[in-house]
């Protein structure tokens, strides 16, 4: 006569489950991840019922459980693993390690954004963060942004960026626009993502603006320059102006501003001496040019950056 040891109805079933989900990640593949997270308790449930069953049936006054030793070997590792992944998933932990597991860097386009401005607008104040910016000027009385970003996401994810909203915020104060390109969120370590968002900005070369940088890059390209533009903080500031322009450019930059193929009308240095964070002794030099370009009507002036790059282009 055959005895039932309990944990084999439990280990035969858990064995049919894993054999079904395994099947559908060859046929559909899918992630094993989320199939696991949901059968994985049933096992639990099954031997539970195998317990009260077994007791049940047993026709011993005092009955006693016997195990099959293998069979609960088994079934307690699947249940340690569903527990696992359940932790996992409830700390947000899993779909790190998922992200980790298939993520790879895909280029994606920006949500294009085509804004009219109103007439009562004589500012724009562009707040650019920390983002490679290309900033153009148009004769369009509009505000244009588009591009491209690249991120580190799950190949079947869609892209993190799906409305302009969640890249830009744009306000209109008394007679200023204010357009800031957000900040995106990144954290490093071994779960590590990023995002690099590189956008073109065309805003009309009529209205004054104001650029506010971040330790960044940005590339001017002012076109016909009908107003007085400003950039103030960025790291490196690349320019394009053209020899018909009516423009005085003023710059200070922590590095001879001799890049480019234009000569500056005046250059001077100045030397700052300071005290660092460390109450040392630091040489901090500052340089300031001129270069004007017709009669010098509209000005560009670039402040707090650490290296410029002025090119003259022939106009249209």
């Amino acid at each position: 006569m055959r005895k039932w040891r309990v944990g084999t109805v439990s280990m035969g079933l858990s064995l049919v489950l894993l054999g079904v989900l395994l099947f559908i990640t060859q046929i559909k593949g899918k992630i094993m991840f989320e199939p696991f997270l949901v059968w994985w308790p049933i096992i639990l449930v099954v031997l539970g019922i195998e317990i009260i069953v077994y007791l049940f049936l047993s026709k011993q006054e005092n009955p006693i459980v016997k195990y099959d030793f293998i069979s609960i070997l088994f079934v307690g590792i699947l249940g340690t693993i569903g527990i696992g992944f359940t932790i996992l998933t409830s700390t947000g932990l899993l779909t790190e390690l998922q992200t980790l597991v298939v993520a790879e860097d895909k280029s994606f386009n920006l949500p294009s954004i085509e804004e009219e401005i109103p007439d009562n607008i004589k500012r724009i104040v562009l707040e650019t963060s920390d983002h490679e910016v290309k900033i153009e000027g148009s004769d369009v009385n509009q505000i244009n942004i588009f591009g491209t970003y690249i991120a580190r996401v799950n190949p079947k994810s869609k892209p993190p960026i799906a409305d302009k909203d969640n890249y830009t915020l744009t306000k209109i104060v008394g007679d200023t626009m204010y357009v800031t390109i957000k900040a995106t969120s990144r954290h490093s370590g071994p779960f590590s993502t990023y995002m690099a968002i590189e956008p073109t900005i065309i805003v009309p070369d009529s209205v004054r603006l104001e650029v506010r940088g971040k330790h960044n890059s940005i590339a001017l390209y002012p076109g016909s320059l009908e107003n007085h533009w400003t950039v103030d903080g960025p790291s490196y500031v690349t320019m394009h102006l053209e020899k018909n322009n009516d423009v005085l450019l003023s710059a200070t930059s922590r590095s001879n501003p001799q890049n480019g193929n234009v000569k500056w009308d005046s250059i001077e240095m100045s030397d700052k001496g300071g005290i660092n964070e460390f109450e040392e002794k630091v040489n901090d030099k500052l340089y300031k040019g001129t270069l004007k370009i017709g009669n010098g009507t509209f000005h560009l002036s670039i402040f707090n950056s650490e290296q410029i790059s002025v090119n003259l282009v022939e106009g249209l």
